[in-house]
């Protein structure tokens, strides 16, 4: 049964999924005589946490409840009070948890300690899809870097679009939602302004009826971007990252001087700059250029190729343009999207 609840906190957590960073997602739920009677999710950082929230909905000291949470309950103070004090101040009986929270200040604290010191039970049940779930969490807590993730669209001889002339859209409206699930999960997007420039793109998310802003990352080494661009409006935020000595004014944005290095723009030192602003997960859409790169580079830690049943002429724009882009060490899965192939490669990890 364990599994079960812990699973349900699980899709809690998935709810604040691109609203919590630096904070990690966190769900909980609460469960009397093998029902849930109470759940709630962490929306963002300097609101209430999942378990403070979970507790609003439960009176004080109710008998036999049990609270299934995805993260050991915090146990020190930042923008909100301790989890760990208003568990033991409601009196509950039973704490279940999945993942252990590598902050160092939360592992020195023990949680577990502390609430059997209060004759509470607890239990750490690890649950594969939840490990899943923090991986980017960890990784930003012990690198203080962002995981990425890049995505590109194919034609089945590597072509993304044309030169010049109308812009072409190769993946179906399957892949296209896919997009911007993975978008919304995100905590930033990461861009080009050769992308901004040539498809003056919105990069927020549109699901169902509803549009949501996100923060967006552009690179643009020179400051060559145009005021009216969309995405300076529809964004939530925008991080320009520029190796350029003039003054420019972007509206809706923040500008980040980053060196050259050999000529070119220091992605690595863009990428850990986006983990210093406190993000876990960034997502990235943009050409053929930026893919080659990261992947060259060594940033990426998960890939997805869009492979799309059409041929595009010799001359169009090749999607792959360094060599050795996939000589690392991954592993490869596969998901159909209607008459789309998505090509999943996770980048082993030391």
């Amino acid at each position: 049964m364990h599994k079960k609840f812990l699973l349900a906190a699980l899709e809690q957590a998935r709810l604040g999924q691109g609203h919590c960073a630096p904070n990690p997602c966190v769900g909980a739920v609460a469960v009397q005589n093998g029902a849930i009677i109470a759940q709630a999710c962490h929306r963002g950082a300097g609101t209430p946490h999942a378990e403070q929230l979970l507790l609003t909905q439960i009176p004080p000291k109710t008998p036999g409840v049990s609270l299934y949470i995805s993260l050991e309950p915090c146990n020190h103070w930042g923008r909100t009070p301790p989890c760990v004090d208003a568990i033991i101040q409601h009196g509950v009986e039973e704490v279940i948890f999945a993942y252990l929270d590598p902050n160092p200040v939360v592992a020195k604290n023990n949680s577990t300690e502390k609430l059997r010191a209060h004759g509470i039970k607890v239990t750490h049940y690890p649950v594969d899809e939840i490990n899943e779930f923090y991986k980017s969490y960890a990784y930003w807590t012990l690198t203080k870097k962002p995981r990425v993730t890049v995505k590109i669209a194919q034609t089945l001889n590597g072509k993304i679009g044309r030169e010049v002339g109308e812009r072409v859209i190769l993946s179906n409206a399957l892949c296209g939602e896919f997009t911007h699930q993975k978008r919304a999960a995100a905590d930033v997007i990461l861009t080009t302004a050769k992308t901004v420039r040539l498809d003056n793109p919105k990069m927020n998310v549109r699901l169902g009826q509803k549009e949501q802003q996100k923060p967006v990352a552009i690179i643009d080494r020179k400051l060559s971007l145009n005021k009216e661009y969309s995405i300076f409006s529809t964004a939530a935020h925008c991080h320009v990252y520029h190796s350029h000595n003039q003054e420019v004014s972007y509206p809706n944005s923040t500008l980040h001087f980053i060196p050259m290095v050999n000529g070119m723009m220091n992605l690595g030192a863009v990428i850990s700059h986006l983990g210093e602003l406190g993000y876990h997960d960034v997502w990235v859409e943009a050409g053929g250029a930026l893919f080659s790169a990261l992947h060259q580079e060594g940033l990426v830690h998960r890939t997805y190729l869009y492979i799309v049943p059409n041929i595009l002429e010799h001359n169009a724009v090749s999607a792959y343009q360094q060599g050795g882009i996939f000589d690392r060490p991954h592993s490869v899965s596969w998901h159909t999207m209607g008459d789309n192939m998505v090509a999943c490669l996770d980048w082993r990890e030391n």
